[in-house]
């Protein structure tokens, strides 16, 4: 378990990333298109019909093949008790090299192929593919460990808050609701989503523009396989962002509900719940510094007792954070949860407070004061305003 943590991206890890991912989903395509599109030689007295190559076009780089040129030839075909008729046969099919030449073709479900031995696969082939796959899950599986155990590191704090202001009190209205909410730290608001929603459909509107300009029906499908990809943003992001982590049993959860709050990531067994006769007050403090924010979320227990009766309380007991290069320091006498909120996230628990416990709730702003190595670092006492 660490503690509440924003740093500035690595955009160089990012983008490191980034182009792997496209290399390997490119490479990938290509790979997958050579295997499909290859032939042996042809069958012999196996067709039913012949054909003759009438033209050819070399398509390319860019194609349904993925990264790569390929033929793709038109060629008049004569079946039996069938008038001849002009075919466009799929990628490398026929070449340029079969002109002149009546190859063997098949009707496979209304559509000529060529009547060709299927390439056999090489036998160490297999068992390199599942031998990467096992190394890969050995892998993740070991790097997956040691991320979810990870044990709280505790740093001496460096930096001093400034005077807090309370930006929003505890309120008297409200409250009386019955359930459960479930917060996810990460979450994503309506604006940060169709962020990045927004080009990627914008992205996909360009190519469906550019696969109608295209005249080549092999680069048009390529387009239109991009264009699908983009418009269907909005909901593959439902999926791989944090707006699907609530059903994810590996996400951090935070509950609040009519009995109490409570908070749980499993796979780095963390978890603890407090009843609200146990609960003196619920914190979001805001830090920000050089362009970075930090959002926190503090517990404060009624008394310090409940430390000896909720062992599980413990590793969460008055840790700080890190902001940026600067260590912070914890509040006295809180459980704070560790895990950075997004805006979203304490929108989400400000309604939920507002719905179950509103007199509970309140909210602190702060920013980084001088940093002086003799003074003590300054947490927000209970009663600061």
């Amino acid at each position: 378990m660490t503690v509440p943590t924003v740093r500035r991206p690595g955009w160089r890890r990012i983008a490191l990333f980034t182009v792997l991912g496209l290399m390997f989903t490119i490479g990938s395509w290509t790979a997958v298109a050579r295997m499909t599109f290859s032939h042996g030689p042809d069958r012999q007295g196996s067709s039913n019909a012949v054909a003759r190559v009438e033209s050819c076009e070399r398509v390319g780089p860019v194609s349904r093949g993925g990264i790569g040129f390929y033929w793709v030839c038109v060629a008049e075909v004569t079946a039996k008790d069938e008038s001849p008729r002009a075919v466009r046969f799929d990628l490398d099919e026929l070449t340029p090299d079969d002109a002149g030449k009546a190859v063997p073709v098949v009707d496979v479900d209304g559509r000529y192929r060529r009547s060709a031995e299927t390439p056999k696969m090489p036998s160490w082939m297999p068992i390199l593919v599942v031998g990467l796959l096992f190394l890969l899950c050995v892998i993740e599986r070991q790097r997956s460990k040691r991320r979810w155990q990870r044990r709280m590191v505790r740093h001496s704090a460096d930096a001093r808050l400034s005077s807090p202001v309370c930006v929003l009190p505890a309120a008297t209205g409200g409250g009386g609701a019955s359930g459960r909410r479930v917060i996810s730290p990460g979450e994503w608001s309506r604006r940060q989503y169709w962020r990045i929603a927004g080009p990627t459909v914008g992205a996909g509107a360009l190519a469906a523009v550019l696969a109608a300009l295209v005249g080549n029906p092999e680069g048009r499908r390529a387009l239109f396989v991009l264009a699908l990809f983009g418009f269907s943003a909005p909901l593959w992001l439902n999926v791989v962002t944090p707006r699907g982590y609530r059903t994810s049993r590996k996400a951090a959860h935070l509950f609040v509900s009519d009995t109490g709050i409570g908070w749980e990531r499993l796979p780095r067994d963390e978890h603890f719940g407090l009843n609200w006769d146990e609960v003196a007050e619920v914190r979001v403090l805001t830090v920000a510094y050089d362009g970075l924010v930090l959002r926190v979320v503090d517990v404060f227990p009624v008394a310090d007792s409940v430390l000896g009766q909720r062992p599980e309380l413990r590793p969460f007991w008055e840790v700080g954070a890190i902001l940026g290069p600067h260590r912070l320091p914890g509040e006295r006498g809180a459980v704070r949860l560790p895990h950075v909120f997004s805006e979203a996230a304490v929108r989400d628990l400000r309604a939920a407070m507002t719905a179950f416990r509103p007199e509970r709730y309140r909210e602190f702003t702060a920013e980084l004061g001088p940093v002086r190595r003799e003074a003590p670092p300054t947490p927000i006492t209970r009663g600061a305003t």
